[in-house]
C-alpha cells in the first residue's frame, strides 16, 4: 500500500480562495492522502466552504483554533496528522493534479529531506501573469543564506518526510513572512534537497499577501538570520559578514522601493555597506543603467 500523505492547510479568512485550492488537492492524481485544513480563528464564511467539502470527501479534516498564525496552524495540523509524508499547502494557490504524485516518485527516488516544483505564478482571479518561480536542487544551505535566487518556491511547493519535521523541528511561532525560509535554511542544514524540473502548482498573487507587511518582514528577515548564526550556520565570519550585508540591502532597498520611506531604508544601507563594501559598487552600477535605460 503506498505511504500515506497529510496535506496540511492554514487558513485565515481565506474564503475568496479557499474552495479552489482545495478542489486542487482533491483532484490529484495521488489519491492517498489526508486533507487537513487548520483554521486559525477566521472571522468570514470559509468553515461553511469547507464544511460543504468535506460532505462530499470524508478526507478532508476541520480543526480549529484561536487566531495564533499561520507558522502555529501548520504546527497544529501536523501534530494531528498520521501520514510518512507531510505536504504543506497556503489556502491561496493551486497545485495541478499530477503535483504529490511526481514529488512522490521523486522522493522515493533519493535520499532527500524535501522536495519541491516549480510554479507558475497566477493574480487574484486565477490569471497565470507569465512569471515562473523555480528553485534548486542539492546541498543548498549557503546559497539560501547567500540570498542567491529562489531555492526552495514556498511552502505550497513542499512534500517533505515525517522523519525530517522529527529531526529539524517545525516551524518557528515567533515568524510569520519568513517561517518557511528558517524552515527551509534548518532542512538544508541537515539534508539535500530534491527539485521536480515542472510546474506542478500555482502561486497567487494579490494584495492581502503577508510579504507586503515590511515591518513584520524586517523583523522576521533579522529574527531568522540571528538564528542562523546562533545556531553556526555560516562556514566563515566572512561568508557570513556577506550574507548580512546583503540582507541589510534587501531591507534598505524593500523600505525604499516598496515602503518609500528613505529613512527606514538608508540605515539598512549603510549596515550592507560596512558589512560588504562591494555591494556599494553593485548598487551604483544597478543606479547607472537605471538612468541610462
Amino acid at each position: 500500500m503506498k505511504p500515506l500523505v497529510s496535506v496540511i492547510v492554514p487558513a485565515y479568512n481565506s474564503s475568496l480562495y479557499i474552495r479552489e485550492s482545495l478542489l486542487s488537492v482533491l483532484a490529484q492524481s495521488e489519491k492517498n492522502f489526508e486533507l487537513i485544513v487548520v483554521d486559525d480563528g477566521s472571522t468570514d464564511n470559509q468553515n461553511e466552504i469547507i464544511s460543504a467539502l468535506a460532505l462530499k470527501d470524508d478526507r478532508i479534516k476541520l480543526i480549529k483554533q484561536e487566531n495564533r498564525g499561520v507558522s502555529a496552524a501548520r504546527n497544529h495540523g501536523f501534530k494531528m496528522s498520521s501520514g510518512a509524508y507531510a505536504a504543506f499547502m497556503d489556502a491561496d494557490d493551486v497545485w495541478l493534479p499530477d503535483n504529490l504524485e511526481l514529488k512522490m516518485a521523486k522522493i522515493q527516488a533519493g535520499r532527500y529531506g524535501l522536495v519541491h516544483s516549480d510554479a507558475a505564478v497566477i493574480d487574484a482571479s486565477s490569471k497565470k501573469t507569465g512569471d515562473i518561480l523555480r528553485g534548486a536542487e542539492g546541498t543548498l544551505l549557503n546559497d539560501i543564506l547567500a540570498w542567491r535566487g529562489t531555492q526552495v518556491p514556498g511552502p505550497s511547493s513542499v512534500l517533505i518526510p515525517r522523519e525530517t519535521i522529527e529531526k529539524v523541528g517545525l516551524f518557528d511561532e515567533n515568524l510569520s513572512t519568513s517561517a518557511d525560509n528558517d524552515f527551509f535554511i534548518r532542512v538544508a542544514s541537515q539534508f539535500s534537497i530534491g527539485r521536480v524540473d515542472k510546474i506542478t502548482w500555482c502561486y497567487r498573487m494579490h494584495a492581502q499577501n503577508m510579504h507586503k507587511n515590511l515591518v513584520r518582514m524586517e523583523h522576521d528577515v533579522l529574527y531568522v538570520f540571528n538564528k542562523a548564526r546562533k545556531n553556526n550556520l555560516f562556514y566563515s565570519k566572512q561568508f557570513a559578514r556577506k550574507c548580512f550585508g546583503k540582507t541589510y540591502m534587501v531591507l534598505a532597498l524593500s523600505w525604499i522601493g516598496d515602503g518609500g520611506s528613505y529613512r527606514k531604508g538608508l540605515p539598512f544601507l549603510g549596515r550592507a555597506i560596512v558589512n560588504d563594501p562591494k555591494l556599494l559598487k553593485e548598487l551604483l552600477m544597478k543606479v547607472y543603467k537605471h538612468i541610462r535605460a
